[in-house]
């Protein structure tokens, strides 16, 4: 082994700095910053400030591009001026079994629906009652007076006054009725969006406030002090907070999701957490084997702190990959590469200052049971679980690589039968009133239910044959009762009809399958009849249809593009196209897993109320390409450090065998408690109940837990002996602490 050496005092960068260690001078971002202290906290301060005001008054939509047939139809029918108000539908409703309800029964629920709206300019008028064909339902329209296109957040927000105004209609129909089993409900688009969005909103806030003393206890519980389990805290929610107002900026230019938002706070408080985690353990190291506290922070900085910023790149350009897709992936791309970035750069900046001035206060507030330092140190040098656990790996390569890539393999198995699908009614949680309300309202009029419009642009002159068309279409489908229901527009170009669709439920395969039967039905009848005429099939379901099928054909490109990204990155990094090529092999691996997880869970029913969702037989179109660009950026967490410590040994002359035991070994502590992290918080976002939320947190949480287990213990230690030397890449030199104390190596990342 090689004598390692030190810096001269004339190789500093700066004479009031102290001796470091040739290899552990630090980053030149973390010495500048080091030099300029007060100047870094008081810019981190501003962006924290000016992130929370921009959060506070950001101008956040969740605007989804449509597209393919179903937005050339929303097209046509915007160009020809069609606009149909907002309305919010009273339901009276019997239990199922019982008697109609008597003559007159409409005239009274008009009578009481309109005294209970009188003198709220929300409701411009009530509509004429209808009657369902059992005499069991009534349902009595509310004409919003909001214009349905500017309107909408305001009829979101006032809907709840007319909701109460509408409860209290059902007293007085029992006693006009003479019913007591009357059941008064209000539903449509607004009350609905009110309901479901303020649950939602509430479930986030209980995620969020639980997460963080879940956070705080697996820190505790890993560095054994509550200043040392603060830091990274208070560093994942810096990010957070400064990247969720970036987002908010950029909403001003861009519509910015919902769902980006939710996507901010999940990944920017795991990856916060952890990056802080990676550096703050190694300084600790450090400081323990005898250096100063500056040099032990640079230290960090040069080693943990590389492959936090080699790791991040490459979750930045994952989440990229997004931008491939375009459309409501633009905006989750944004927020996920934003609050990553904004990690990196508190890990690179902040956190060295932060752990310059606190020194060895950084270890205050000891917990009782806190483990010695030499117990730590024995489990460093590999008798830790770790070790123990990588020890099978290193010494049988081949047999841990087949058992372990074999569970993964068996876990994507369910990606055989993926089917995809955006959340629609059926999805929405049936124990709220507004959802109750309307199964009762699709029950009882099934042209409540699924339904598509059908659109035809032609000339004037064949105005009355589209009409006639469309008249004999809604006469088929049932939906033309009560008279033709073709509307046309002013200059005699445009018709549409509102017709049911041959499907149970609004989105899924059933769905998809009503929605182009009915196109190639439609499409070839009408255009035999109206010469030159344009049909297209919209509607809210066969805009979910087109947006999913969308989003599925957009994967094989976001995942060429991430797998090229991600392994010119770490090829560059590494400076080892074969370990970059196994890297992207076992990520993939990985996230196929994850996902096949999501689709045995989600696309049966086995699971419901265990995890408290209906299942729709779908997996949430979006999910697979946002879990794939999420799951392959994290991966890279476990896998900078892992690689970098078995790396380090490699350098270090160790044989092999030796150098994943005691490199897996070495890293075990700190990748357990960064993915006790993870999983904490991604389980959370399990508990939510937005459907897609609800998978992608059920999905992460399984992916880093398999990733820190089957993964680093099994998989990837095996690959890397398989290896041999060549996992090892260029050596680098030792690193020996300036003042005595036990040897702590420089991590080869990059060098």
């Amino acid at each position: 082994m090689r004598t390692p050496t030190a810096v001269r005092p004339d190789e500093r960068d700066d004479p009031a700095e102290p001796r470091v260690p040739d290899g552990s001078r630090g980053s030149a971002v973390a010495r500048w910053s080091l030099r300029h202290r007060a100047l870094v906290v008081v810019a981190w301060l501003l962006l924290l400030l000016a992130g929370a005001a921009a959060f506070a008054g950001g101008t956040t939509t969740s605007d989804e591009e449509g597209v393919g047939q179903s937005q050339r139809a929303a097209d046509a029918l915007e160009a020809a001026g069609f606009s149909e108000p907002l309305t919010e539908t009273v339901v009276v409703s019997l239990p199922a079994g019982a008697a109609a309800l008597p003559a007159g029964a409409e005239s009274a629920a008009a009578a009481a629906v309109a005294s209970a709206h009188r003198g709220d300019d929300l409701v411009r008028e009530v509509g004429e009652v209808a009657r369902s064909a059992d005499g069991r339902v009534l349902a009595v329209p509310l004409v919003l007076s909001v214009d349905p296109e500017t309107g909408y957040a305001e009829a979101v927000e006032r809907v709840p006054a007319a909701v109460r105004r509408t409860a209290a209609v059902q007293d007085e129909l029992r006693a006009a009725l003479g019913r007591p089993d009357v059941v008064v409900g209000q539903v449509g688009s607004a009350s609905i969006s009110e309901e479901v969005g303020g649950r939602l909103e509430r479930d986030l806030h209980r995620a969020e406030l639980v997460s963080l003393p879940i956070t705080l206890l697996v820190l505790l519980l890993a560095f054994g002090s509550v200043v040392s389990a603060v830091v990274p805290l208070l560093l994942g929610v810096v990010a957070v907070v400064v990247a969720l107002g970036a987002s908010a900026l950029v909403s001003h230019v861009h519509p910015v999701a919902e769902e980006a938002t939710s996507l901010t706070v999940l990944i920017g408080l795991a990856v916060g957490v952890d990056y802080a985690l990676f550096v703050l353990h190694r300084a600790r190291l450090a400081r323990r084997s005898g250096l100063p506290v500056r040099a032990a922070v640079l230290l960090a900085t040069r080693t943990a702190g590389h492959a936090v910023v080699v790791s991040g790149a490459t979750v930045v350009v994952s989440m990229l990959g997004m931008l491939v897709a375009g459309g409501l992936y633009t905006s989750l791309a944004l927020g996920a590469a934003f609050v990553v970035a904004v990690a990196v750069l508190a890990s690179a900046t902040l956190l060295p200052v932060l752990l310059d001035v606190l020194g060895d206060r950084v270890d205050a507030l000891r917990l009782p049971w806190r483990r010695d330092a030499r117990r730590g140190a024995r489990r460093a040098e590999g008798v830790a679980p770790g070790g123990r656990a990588a020890a099978p790996a290193s010494g049988r390569p081949v047999l841990s690589l087949v058992l372990g890539a074999g569970l993964l393999v068996a876990l994507t198995l369910p990606l055989a039968g993926l089917r995809t699908g955006l959340p629609g009614d059926d999805a929405l949680p049936r124990e709220l009133p507004t959802v109750q309300t309307l199964h009762r309202l699709t029950g009882a009029f099934p042209s409540q239910g699924p339904t598509a419009q059908v659109v035809v642009t032609a000339p004037a002159a064949s105005a009355g044959a589209a009409r006639t068309a469309l008249a004999d279409l809604a006469g088929e489908r049932g939906a033309g009762e009560g008279g033709a229901p073709v509307t046309s527009s002013s200059d005699g170009r445009t018709h549409v009809v509102t017709v049911p669709l041959d499907s149970g439920v609004d989105s899924g395969p059933e769905a998809d399958r009503a929605v182009a039967a009915l196109r190639e039905r439609v499409g070839p009848a009408v255009a035999e009849r109206v010469p030159d005429a344009e049909v297209s099939v919209g509607g809210g379901v066969a805009t979910g249809s087109d947006l999913a099928r969308w989003m599925v054909d957009r994967l094989p490109w976001v995942v060429g593009f991430v797998l090229a990204l991600t392994f010119a990155v770490v090829a560059v990094a590494f400076r080892s196209p074969l370990l970059a090529l196994v890297t992207v092999l076992l990520n993939t691996l990985s996230c196929a897993a994850a996902l096949g997880v999501v689709a045995g869970v989600f696309q049966g029913t086995w699971a419901q109320d265990l995890l408290g969702f209906t299942s729709t037989g779908t997996v949430v179109a979006y999910l697979p390409v946002l879990m794939f660009v999420v799951l392959f950026g994290l991966s890279m967490d476990y896998h900078v450090l892992v690689v970098s410590s078995v790396r380090e040994e490699f350098a270090a002359g160790s044989a092999p065998a030796r150098a994943v035991r005691v490199g897996v070994a070495r890293s075990a502590g700190v990748v357990t408690s960064a993915a006790a992290v993870m999983v904490a918080v991604f389980a959370l976002f399990g508990t939510l109940s937005d459907p897609g939320l609800k998978q992608l947190g059920v999905g992460l949480a399984v992916a880093v837990l398999l990733d820190a287990t089957v993964v680093r213990a099994l998989v990837l230690p095996a690959a890397l002996r398989a290896m041999g030397r060549r996992a090892g890449g260029r050596p680098v030199r030792q690193v020996v602490p300036a003042q005595g104390g036990e040897a702590v190596r420089g991590e080869a990342v990059g060098a």
